[in-house]
C-alpha cells in the first residue's frame, strides 16, 4: 500500500512535470505537420520555425521544456545534466540557425530589430540563469556532490563545465558583436544533446555514476538510447556532407524522439513507485 508521502501533492506534481515533458513536444510536432502539409515543405532545422508561422509555439515549447528540465529534480548527476540541458534548450529556441541568411533578406531597420530582439532574449536568459545559480548556492541545492561520486563523474563534470564556459564565452562574443550569432544555435543543440546523454548515462550503472541504482531493471534500454543518441550526433556531419539541407532538423527530431522515450521510461518507472 502506498504511504501518505508517496501520494503527496508534491509527488503528484513531479509526476505531472514528467508528463508535461512528453506532452509539450507533441504540440510542436502537430504544428510542424500542419505547416508541412500546408506548405509542402519542412524547414532545415527546428529553429527555422522561429521566423515562421509556428514561431510562438516553437519558442513556447522549447522554453517550457527548458524550464521543466531545470525544475525537475532527479538524482544528483542527472539533475546537474538536466539543468545544463534546460539552459542550452533556451538558446536553441531564441537563436535561430542561419540567422545571417535571414538578415540578408531583410531591410536594414528590420535587421537591427531582429538582432536586438535576439540580444535581449540572450541577456534575459543569462541573467535569470545567474540568479538561479546564485540561489542554488545560497540554498545549498546546487548538485555539486554528484561531480565527486567517482573519477568518471569528475571527468564528466569537468568536461561539462569547460564546455559550458566555452559556450557562454561564445554567446557573449556573438551578443556583443551583434551580427549573425554564428555557431550559437549549433553549439547549443550539440551541448543539449550531450547533456541529455549524461542524464541517460546516469541510469546505466549506479556505482560510478549514481549513489543508487535508478535503472529500474532496464539498463539495456538506457544503453541503446545512449548509443542511438551518439549515432545521431555522428550522422549530423555525414548528412551535411551529403548535401542534405534538413540535416539539423532530422538530427534534432531524432534526438528529441530518443529523449522523449527516455522520459517515458522514467515517468513510468517513477510513477509505478507510488503504487
Amino acid at each position: 500500500m502506498a504511504t501518505s508521502i508517496e501520494r503527496s501533492p508534491g509527488r503528484s506534481t513531479l509526476g505531472y512535470v514528467r508528463l508535461m515533458l512528453l506532452v509539450v513536444p507533441l504540440l510542436l510536432v502537430v504544428a510542424i505537420v500542419i505547416y508541412g502539409i500546408a506548405n509542402q515543405r519542412i524547414e532545415d532545422s527546428l529553429s527555422s520555425y522561429y521566423l515562421g508561422p509556428a514561431r510562438d509555439l516553437f519558442v513556447a515549447m522549447l522554453v517550457t521544456t527548458g524550464v521543466l528540465l531545470v525544475v525537475y529534480t532527479g538524482e544528483e548527476l542527472e539533475d546537474f545534466a538536466l539543468n545544463l540541458a534546460g539552459f542550452y534548450a533556451m538558446f536553441v529556441a531564441v537563436v535561430p540557425t542561419r540567422l545571417g541568411e535571414t538578415l540578408a533578406d531583410l531591410p536594414v531597420g528590420e535587421q537591427l530589430r531582429l538582432i536586438f530582439s535576439v540580444q535581449v532574449s540572450v541577456i534575459a536568459v543569462l541573467v535569470v540563469s545567474v540568479v538561479f545559480i546564485w540561489l542554488g548556492i545560497r540554498t545549498n541545492n546546487a548538485p555539486h556532490r554528484a561531480l565527486f561520486q567517482s573519477n568518471l563523474t569528475k571527468i564528466l563534470g569537468l568536461l561539462s563545465t569547460l564546455l559550458l564556459i566555452a559556450f557562454v564565452l561564445l554567446l557573449l562574443w556573438r551578443t556583443i558583436e551583434g551580427e549573425q550569432f554564428a555557431g550559437v544555435h549549433a553549439s547549443a543543440a550539440f551541448l543539449l544533446i550531450f547533456s541529455m546523454g549524461i542524464a541517460i548515462a546516469s541510469h546505466l550503472d549506479h556505482k560510478p555514476l549514481c549513489s543508487m541504482d535508478t535503472s529500474g531493471g532496464k539498463k539495456t534500454h538506457y544503453a541503446i538510447l545512449l548509443v542511438l543518441m551518439l549515432l545521431g550526433l555522428i550522422a549530423w556531419p555525414i548528412l551535411l556532407a551529403l548535401g542534405i539541407e534538413e540535416a539539423l532538423f532530422i538530427v534534432e527530431w531524432f534526438e528529441i524522439g530518443l529523449f522523449s522515450y527516455f522520459w517515458y521510461l522514467e515517468s513510468r518507472r517513477l510513477w509505478n513507485l507510488a503504487d
